[in-house]
């Protein structure tokens, strides 16, 4: 009985997180300069915006495009990453910067912009 019981209430949690639509396609749609293996490691941390911004009913979300806004200069550069969250778009700014070890990226949450 508390197996069968641990078991629904396991399901109960886990099933919500699965009920989301999220577009993983590589590459991206755009200009980023983000090589493929960064863009899957951002695509959780971009979603993650999407369920903020996103209507409380909203099930799908998708990259549409990405932007340069600062060109890569000693390995720094800007992008905009527009995200649609059913009918809600936001423009997620972030913040490159290449390391020894890769590229390492941040995401301005101040500066994101939404539209409905």
């Amino acid at each position: 009985m508390k197996k069968g019981l641990l078991l629904l209430l396991l399901a109960a949690i886990a099933i919500p997180a699965f009920a989301y639509n999220y577009d993983t396609k590589v590459p991206v749609p755009g200009k980023t300069l983000a090589d493929g293996k960064l863009q899957t490691e951002m695509l959780f941390p971009v979603y993650a915006y999407g369920l903020r911004i996103a209507a409380p009913d909203c099930q799908d979300f998708a990259i549409t495009n990405t932007e340069i806004t600062k060109p890569k200069n000693n390995g720094v550069w800007e992008e905009i990453w527009t995200l649609k969250a059913c009918t809600r778009t936001a423009r997620i700014p972030i913040k490159f910067s290449t390391t020894e070890e890769g590229t390492d990226f941040a995401i301005d949450p101040m500066g994101v912009k939404v539209a409905k």
